[in-house]
């Protein structure tokens, strides 16, 4: 049985100062009371050009939004959300890591980051102070964090722990089974689980898992989604993290002190996303033309793809010992090719690119033709030599 999280929120928001509106009266309430419509004398409202002001959590639109939300994440995953309490939109995946950082970390306290993994989780503790612990994930462990040395070492003192499926950049997902070990892991240890899954639409059948909906998920798990890049929309679109009333309510707290609310036009965007969320079916048979394109321009480069077909992202081992800032560079150079290095997601990227197959189809075509002019360039000058 998961134990349910005993979390301390971060000495910094019990010094906030109070904010205007809250020595004011609500809307309703004073009208209520006064009968009179609202004469606004209070608020700074600028001539000339009208407010985009943050939408109100009672708005008939956030409401709208946040069941809609919890009926797309009950027909995916089978769980049950309360739209009122376990749900919190944000502007984007990477605002709201920022806030859950800022509400829940100290200085000093350790938080555990994916090594490879993307910067965004390091970037947060950075920014609140705590010190980040990576977890290596190794190909001979297929890209998963090892549970034993977890349970052993570094969670034993870790506040927090990010973990991303389909994971940035390696391609790896999560099971149900992965998810249960790393559940009761964080039961034991009080290790706030933190679950970026922006691609998970990306993801196929009986492959989905939301730790979230799993038995003991409620009591230690927050997870990440996004709009735009779940629901497949090509326009931005703000994100949502769906956890305990706790960690939404202290999330909407910390969102309404840095006026990070959302607001009607990320509303508006969302509940769009929503109703076209079936246009993530459109992009699949894209990105799997594209990762065999992909797989072509590695064999003409001599690199070996990693087994995983899941997500916007393809990852590649180099052959030999070669370095990939060097290789990636080499590759720009001569071909025009533009890759990230490995070493760009922790030390344990050494030795590996990724690239994106959001790149269009002809590119990769002009990639592969690339590769075909260096390859024969360089079988002439060995002839001449």
């Amino acid at each position: 049985m998961v134990k349910r999280l005993v979390l301390e929120k971060a000495d910094r928001l019990y010094h906030l100062p109070s904010v205007i509106d809250e020595f004011l009266p609500g809307r309703r309430r004073l009208k209520s009371v006064t009968r009179h419509d609202l004469i606004d004398l209070a608020r700074f409202n600028w001539q000339g050009a009208e407010p985009r002001p943050p939408v109100d959590s009672q708005n008939c639109d956030v409401v709208k939004l946040c069941q809609a939300t919890a009926t797309w994440y009950t027909n995916r995953f089978g769980g049950r959300l309360n739209p009122k309490k376990e749900i919190f939109i944000g502007g984007s995946i990477r605002q709201i890591i920022n806030l859950l950082a800022l509400v829940y970390f100290n200085p000093g306290d350790v938080v555990l980051i994916p090594d490879p993994g993307i910067w965004h989780y390091r970037a947060a503790a950075a920014l609140a102070s705590a010190e980040t612990v990576p977890y290596h994930l190794f190909e001979r462990n297929n890209y998963k964090p090892a549970i034993q040395a977890l349970a052993d070492n570094k969670s034993r003192l870790a506040k927090a722990m990010f973990l991303n499926s389909p994971q940035n950049p390696t391609g790896q997902k999560f099971t149900p089974d992965d998810l249960g070990e790393l559940l009761h892991l964080a039961g034991r240890e009080n290790l706030m689980l933190i679950l970026d899954q922006a691609f998970e639409g990306l993801v196929d059948g009986d492959n989905r898992a939301s730790a979230f909906a799993l038995p003991g998920g409620r009591k230690v798990c927050v997870e990440l989604y996004s709009y735009g890049y779940n629901f497949g929309q090509s326009s931005p679109a703000p994100a949502f993290a769906v956890g305990q009333p706790a960690i939404i309510s202290a999330l909407n707290q910390a969102a309404y002190v840095f006026g990070l609310l959302p607001t009607s036009e990320h509303i508006t965007r969302a509940l769009t996303a929503c109703e076209h969320q079936n246009d993530i079916e459109l992009l699949k048979p894209r990105f799997a033309e594209r990762r065999k394109l992909a797989e072509q321009l590695c064999a003409k480069l001599r690199l070996i793809p990693a087994p995983h077909n899941i997500g916007p992202f393809f990852w590649a081992k180099l052959p030999g010992r070669k370095q990939s800032q060097r290789f990636c560079r080499r590759l720009y150079l001569r071909c025009g090719i533009l890759a990230v290095p490995g070493i760009a997601f922790g030390e344990n990227g050494e030795g590996y690119i990724r690239m994106s197959l959001t790149a269009s189809t002809d590119d990769y075509k002009k990639a592969i033709a690339a590769a075909d002019k260096l390859i024969l360039s360089t079988q002439r000058k060995k002839s001449h030599g």
